[in-house]
């Protein structure tokens, strides 16, 4: 006959088989720095702090320059900015792109991952030209890499930053190679420029800067077309800076950086095809998801 032993585990206490140790149910354990939760949690304050970080920043160094987006048009700051006129407004544009990818992130950013790429391929290259240069001004330029590196790093989105979420898209990525050797030509002839120190365009990194401005549509546009997530913001960021250089050069094509009315109106096209692309394709994919949902 087999005996029966009788459970005398306590009541709120539940025996644990592999480890034969009891541990209590009734009471809620103590969170670890191991813990998976706290380690998440930190993940997300120090993510927070670097895009305030980066706001604060914003804020005293770059309003008059973000400004010269607009005011770079009327004939007074275009006078005070002279021979600078392009490229500083050119400049306005690349930052305020990098910034829009960045500062995205502040809401949903496990649905922005592809402007997450494209801002940091952005200041990642900046920073480069900058420094290998010796040009510019890379105490403004290189916290700037700081933070959004740690805003990589943390991202909400973790593994998801690897992830795709739609199929990649052959138009875009068509679009993309026929501007690609236009924009890295563009920028293999500006940077070479940074190195004549008698240069005040290449003093100040305008060169670098415009290279930048050519290969934002790159950084921003390769995700969008591999299917990464928010990959329609990330489509509209990779074309305004280009378009908005379009305009300059069609406007000032006698400014050095200018490639003329020609390349001026193919930037424009390139930048409105683009969009339309990225906007039927996101038109078209929710048509689908609608239609299975009723059909469903």
């Amino acid at each position: 006959m087999v005996a029966h032993s009788k459970d005398t585990t306590a009541p709120g206490v539940e025996a644990s088989i592999d480890g034969g140790t009891a541990t209590e149910t009734g009471r809620r354990r103590r969170p670890t720095f191991g813990d998976e939760s706290t380690i998440a949690t930190a993940r997300r304050v120090v993510f927070s702090l670097s895009l305030a970080a980066a706001a604060v920043l914003t804020i005293l160094f770059l309003p008059e320059l973000l400004a010269q987006l607009a005011t770079g048009w009327t004939a007074d700051v275009g006078a005070e900015l002279g021979i600078h006129r392009l490229h500083v407004m050119g400049i306005a544009a690349v930052v305020a792109t990098f910034l829009l990818g960045l500062f995205a992130q502040a809401v949903r950013p496990q649905s922005r991952v592809a402007s997450m790429w494209g801002a940091f391929s952005l200041i990642l290259v900046v920073s480069a030209g900058t420094v290998a240069y010796g040009v510019g001004r890379p105490e403004e330029v290189l916290p700037f890499l700081a933070l959004t590196t740690i805003a990589l790093v943390t991202h909400p989105a973790g593994r998801g930053l690897f992830r795709r979420g739609r199929a990649t898209s052959l138009a875009l990525l068509a679009l993309l190679g026929v501007a690609a050797v236009p924009l890295l030509a563009f920028a293999a002839t500006q940077l070479p420029l940074s190195t004549n120190p008698a240069d005040s365009h290449a003093v100040e990194g305008h060169y670098v800067m415009l290279a930048g401005l050519a290969l934002a549509p790159l950084a921003y546009g390769i995700p969008a077309a591999l299917g990464m997530r928010g990959a329609r913001l990330a489509a509209w960021l990779a074309a305004l800076p280009i378009a908005y250089y379009g305009l300059l050069s069609l406007s000032f094509p006698a400014q050095v950086g200018s490639t003329g009315v020609l390349w001026g109106v193919a930037a424009v096209g390139w930048a409105v095809a683009f969009v339309a692309v990225a906007e039927y394709s996101t038109g078209e994919r929710t048509g689908r998801s609608r239609l299975s949902a009723a059909r469903s």
